[in-house]
């Protein structure tokens, strides 16, 4: 996308991949002198992008902000998606409704304890999968996807299809995972053939995912490791390839929802750091972002992180995901890494307390 000169308030960009088609869309509301500017730039993926404007003179924003919206949802109706794959989308006309999902969020162990949970034959392990949350409900021809926050998002269409086919061969079914690009990795499953096995014990839940996504190609249930050698494996697995991380999971235990003051039933133990983190200015020119988080409410800066040319710019405001190897005590990250943009989190959980800090006896680096 090219850089822009004047300060860029809003952005967003599409995708559109069928056939032989695989092309962008990127749109901006631009802040100009006296008012706003809404900018586009369009062509086939990877190539010179021809570049427009929807406004021939700046506007208010509030009429900036319309014109804007009403060009993002022509193209959408176009079949035009956000997704970077430029798959296509089902369930835009729910997107952002409450649902009555609520996920189960799991705390986080030492070293120490996942090495203890390793050896304790009550727990089993998956892999972290590196996504966003995504649980998925199909009943009666209809599938819906709910993200983190328990709203309504769209699912990419070959996932619903898939979904669809099982509930019309076998009842409603409801499954919770990690999306990442068109595949849904499924780590528990709460419908079964149209009833609810959220108090049966989650491995014999996840053991009926697995059998029951066995013939899916985009909706895969992600493996258990049970004995103890199996999670060791797993775990010098995952480690060796530069993975997320692990989760522990107590096998007998029920669907819970939320996340316990302490402890729990579902358990994480991460390879990388990572932090979320908001957009607190732009560096087109750079392709970069200054990001920030609050400690008791107050701002703090915590240095900049490159946008990877796969990723689009984030706007100001955005709340990122921001890998990292430590933080130095000023709060800066070294090393950052851009990992995208978290619509399924709020600003107000971006906190300075999720910062691991640089060890000991670390010599001090350039943290940009």
């Amino acid at each position: 996308m090219p850089a822009q000169s004047q300060a860029i308030k809003e952005q967003a960009s599409l995708y559109f991949s069928e056939g032989s088609s695989d092309k962008e869309y990127h749109a901006q509301i631009i802040e100009a002198n006296d008012g706003f500017l809404v900018n586009f730039q369009y062509g086939r993926r990877g190539a010179a992008l021809t570049a427009g404007s929807k406004t021939s003179s700046p506007l208010p924003y509030e009429a900036a902000k319309k014109t804007f919206d009403k060009l993002l949802k022509e193209k959408t109706g176009k079949g035009y998606t956000p997704d970077v794959s430029g798959a296509a989308y089902q369930g835009t006309e729910n997107a952002g409704l409450k649902t009555d999902f609520v996920p189960q969020l799991l705390n986080a162990v030492t070293e120490d304890e996942a090495m203890r949970l390793i050896s304790d034959s009550s727990y089993a392990v998956q892999q972290k999968m590196d996504g966003e949350r995504r649980a998925a409900h199909a009943e009666a021809g209809q599938v819906i996807g709910m993200n983190r926050k328990g709203l309504a998002v769209p699912l990419p269409q070959s996932i619903a299809d898939e979904l669809n086919s099982i509930s019309g061969d076998s009842g409603a079914i409801r499954v919770d995972g990690e999306i990442i690009g068109e595949t849904l990795h499924v780590f528990d499953m709460h419908v079964y053939k149209g009833n609810s096995i959220r108090a049966l014990p989650w491995l014999k839940r996840m053991r009926l995912a697995s059998e029951t996504l066995a013939g899916c190609k985009q909706i895969k249930a992600v493996p258990v490791a049970a004995t103890t050698d199996e999670k060791r494996a797993l775990w010098d697995k995952v480690r060796a390839a530069h993975g997320e991380g692990v989760v522990f999971k107590r096998s007998n235990c029920e669907v819970s929802a939320g996340r316990p003051n302490s402890g729990g039933d579902w358990l994480k133990f991460k390879f990388t750091e990572s932090a979320s983190c908001e957009v607190l200015e732009i560096h087109p020119t750079k392709r970069s972002v200054a990001l920030r988080l609050y400690d008791n409410g107050d701002p703090v800066s915590v240095g900049n992180a490159t946008i990877p040319p796969k990723y689009p710019i984030p706007s100001v405001g955005d709340v990122v995901e921001v890998e990292y190897l430590y933080a130095y005590r000023n709060g800066s990250l070294y090393q950052p890494v851009f990992r995208g943009v978290r619509a399924d989190i709020d600003r107000n959980e971006c906190v300075l307390s999720q910062l691991k800090y640089k060890p000991d006896g670390c010599a001090e680096e350039d943290s940009e």
